[in-house]
């Protein structure tokens, strides 16, 4: 499963740092890795990919780590609400299974 962030204004994750901004503040994390636009993150114990989905979004999906379900809704929406936040732009999670082309 992907979750889209799906964005008004494009999200641009140029840099390490730019993951960074994915990480909720009340979570320890860091970024892991980036190369052309996409990269890993690692937050409270799970690892977490971005990347591009379309030519307008991106798309997260858990990597690494596991947790009641729950839970990570609860982490992913946490981490949708930084990126909001840090990049200036409303964004909703839009869950698409595998055989979905476009959100």
């Amino acid at each position: 499963m992907k979750l889209v962030l799906r964005s008004e204004m494009k999200i641009n994750f140029s840099s390490l740092t730019d993951l960074e901004k994915a990480i909720p503040e009340k979570f320890s994390g860091r970024a892991l890795n980036y190369g052309q636009g996409e990269g890993q993150v690692e937050i409270a114990n799970t690892i977490w990919g971005f990347y591009y989905y379309s030519s307008k979004y991106y798309y997260m999906q858990l990597e690494e780590g596991q947790e009641v379900a729950e839970l990570i809704f609860e982490l992913a929406e946490s981490i949708s609400n930084t990126l909001s936040k840090n990049f200036s732009t409303p964004i909703r999670l839009i869950a698409v299974g595998s055989t979905e082309n476009e959100a």
